[in-house]
């Protein structure tokens, strides 16, 4: 492990630190443990000159480079053996649970958060602001910056806040609300060290369609650039609601033996499944952030969805969120966290029977979840507290499938029924398998807006996405887990569903979550994505690539020999 400064001796960075014993570099694993190999070199930088010169060097030696990815990618995007793995924080920060922030003395030039005037001679809109913020910064950072300038904030973000934003903007993740897109279509600029190790500003809104969200292939992305929005206030009402009534199954559709005896149990009526109809669709209509969770088995599901407002001069002082308690504060939620990881690992533990993994899980992450029942008791927080409202998660390793699900639309309005059909279709597939339970976490949904990012899963979809996955531990048997994505798959892109003029709407995955080996409509998942859920993106994406480096002097060939990642290189540069 080598930490790398500034200064050139022969044709490589002084060694500044070693964090291991001549300088062997460490296997590399991913958080979830889905990927590992040994990399040729694995260094930690702290300049943007440092990352120039690895790359030049990384040239000479004919090796790729890729960055590493911290706590939220479990698919193939990683680097392979022999390359250059390179990271911008602290080798503890990123590997070590529980998870500790930088030491104080941490000094980097690659982290780092400036509001800028304007970009390439572009203002801000009104009531929105450019802020650039360094490739190693993480979101818990700027959560920090917001709540302390209560100026500024992202309109939406993933819930994890020990991850870079190098990390989240370059495989298109994604918040949740109707009202919000990718985090890559916020992105006005993106600055990149290229293949010939020199500096380069992407900020043409069209070739940003494609540097935004790229994987990381046209370079080391050192900064992005973000249109902020104004600090907004979120009234936060989550609650626990009855399955049955969290999200009714569509009318006339069949339910789970277990499901149907929960209705009965409660004696819920027809009547009340169509108010609990109607307001599930009033909550999508209303608020601004949309997310339900259901835990394995219980008879509650956790619906999450709220409201923003903007901030008025009696806001200045509210609270951050979740707070200090030590009932369900950070600390609080922190210790939760690290205490599943460390039962979940337990041999113990794991030799008790998957429904009573799943259903213990089930029954604590339910107690640890807040149940406002009164609407006036809302809890009143800053839209960037409010987006971060679990935290801790990563000290709990876990697995996760995820699929992007077009919705369509009935007489040129947003069909809910798809919606529901989606969720339930969730809910059967593990109750079909709860002998085994291979499912131990959760599933979770939210419902997001379309994207105008070249591969972005969502873009395409005028009445937006239904985004569904299914969590586990990693006391789950591989080959359980493995056949309980196939099976949610299978129901996740089998809809026929059209839009308005007739085209059939096409589900994809999360390209940084677990979908590798899977079989799709009768096809590989490759298969799949070159030919039904990518095929022209993908053209559209190489037309636009090419025009990218070439205009800064570098080729195509010479910057996939650099950076390129072995799957994404074989879908978007190898077309059927």
């Amino acid at each position: 492990m080598l930490q790398l400064g500034h200064q050139i001796e022969g044709q490589v960075l002084h060694v500044v630190h070693s964090l291991e014993p001549h300088n062997r570099p460490p296997t590399f694993s991913n958080w979830g443990k889905t990927v590992s190999y040994d990399p040729g070199y694995t260094l930690v930088i702290r300049t943007i000159r440092g990352v120039c010169e690895v790359v030049k060097w990384a040239s000479q030696k004919g090796k790729k480079v890729r960055v590493a990815g911290f706590r939220h990618t479990w698919g193939e995007l990683f680097g392979a053996e022999g390359d250059v793995m390179i990271m911008f924080l602290p080798i503890e920060s990123l590997t070590k649970l529980p998870y500790k922030q930088p030491p104080a003395d941490w000094k980097t030039e690659l982290s780092g958060i400036e509001v800028v005037p304007s970009v390439a001679g572009r203002l801000a809109p009104s009531g929105h602001a450019f802020c650039k913020i360094m490739a190693g910064t993480t979101n818990e950072q700027l959560r920090e910056w917001s709540f302390n300038n209560k100026t500024w904030c992202i309109p939406f973000n993933v819930i994890m806040v020990e991850i870079t934003f190098g990390g989240s903007n370059a495989p298109i993740c994604h918040g949740s609300g109707f009202g919000s897109k990718t985090l890559s279509d916020l992105v006005v600029e993106v600055t990149y060290v290229d293949a010939h190790g020199e500096l380069q500003t992407v900020n043409d809104p069209d070739e940003l369609r494609v540097a935004s969200g790229c994987f990381g292939l046209l370079g080391v992305v050192v900064s992005i650039t973000l249109q902020l929005d104004a600090m907004g206030v979120a009234e936060l009402v989550p609650v626990h609601i009855p399955l049955p009534l969290a999200i009714p199954p569509p009318k006339g559709s069949a339910v789970p033996k277990q499901v149907q005896a929960m209705i009965e149990k409660a004696k819920i009526t027809e009547a009340q499944l169509e108010k609990a109809t109607e307001d599930f669709i009033q909550r999508c209509e209303e608020d601004y952030y949309l997310e339900w969770f259901w835990f394995p088995y219980q008879e509650h599901a956790w619906v999450n969805t709220w409201k923003k407002y903007p901030l008025a001069p009696e806001d200045r002082n509210l609270n951050p969120y979740p707070g200090d308690s030590w009932i369900n504060g950070v600390k609080s939620q922190e210790l939760q966290s690290t205490a599943a990881e460390v039962v979940t690992s337990f041999f113990l533990w794991k030799d008790l029977p998957g429904y009573m993994q799943a259903w213990l899980f089930g029954v604590a992450s339910m107690a640890a979840m807040p149940n406002v029942t009164d609407p006036k008791k809302a809890i009143k927080t800053y839209v960037s507290e409010a987006v971060h409202f679990r935290r801790g998660i990563q000290n709990f390793r876990c697995w996760d499938s995820e699929w992007e699900v077009p919705i369509p639309s009935t007489e040129g309005k947003r069909d809910y029924t798809a919606i529901q059909r989606a969720w339930w279709d969730g809910i059967s597939a593990m109750y079909s398998q709860a002998h085994e339970a291979p499912a131990r976490i959760a599933l979770e949904m939210r419902l997001t807006g379309d994207s105008n990012v070249v591969l972005a899963p969502q873009r395409g979809n005028t009445f937006g996405m239904t985004s569904i996955e299914v969590l586990t531990t990693l006391a789950t048997p591989k080959e359980e887990w493995a056949a309980f994505m196939q099976l949610v798959a299978d129901k996740w892109t089998g809809y026929d569903s059209k839009d308005q003029d007739g085209r059939l709407l096409i589900p994809r995955p999360h390209w940084a979550k677990q979908w590798d080996g899977l079989q799709v409509r009768g096809k590989p998942v490759n298969q799949y994505l070159k030919e039904d859920a990518y095929g022209k993106a993908f053209a559209e994406f190489r037309d636009m690539f090419g025009r990218i480096v070439a205009s800064r002097g570098c080729s195509v060939e010479e910057t996939r020999a650099r950076f390129g990642n072995q799957l994404m290189d074989d879908l978007i540069f190898h077309p059927l």
